[in-house]
């Protein structure tokens, strides 16, 4: 059975969030969009913005932002952040 292929590109914009530490200790919300061709699955690079909002890291439950990752030995983790409010 053949596949009917479209002659329009599909390609989709994605974003993606990750976080960079400071060297001031805080964290940094990092934006970046990549698009995606849906036939081919080739992805091309966008625009990339690092946000001026800075993060303290917090174990407690309240958080605004929560990245999970599993770590080394396949144990699931979870990096919770809570924004810096800045003083005037």
């Amino acid at each position: 059975m053949r596949q009917i292929r479209s002659t329009v590109l599909d390609v989709r914009e994605e974003k993606i969030f990750s976080f960079i530490r400071d060297d001031d200790g805080f964290f940094r919300k990092v934006e970046k969009t990549v698009y995606r061709n849906r036939d081919t699955n080739e992805v091309k690079q966008g625009e990339e913005a690092v946000l001026d909002e800075r993060y303290k890291q917090t174990l407690d439950d309240d958080y605004d932002e929560e990245m999970k990752y599993q770590g080394i030995d396949g144990t699931d983790h979870a990096l919770r952040l809570k924004i810096v409010v800045k003083e005037d």
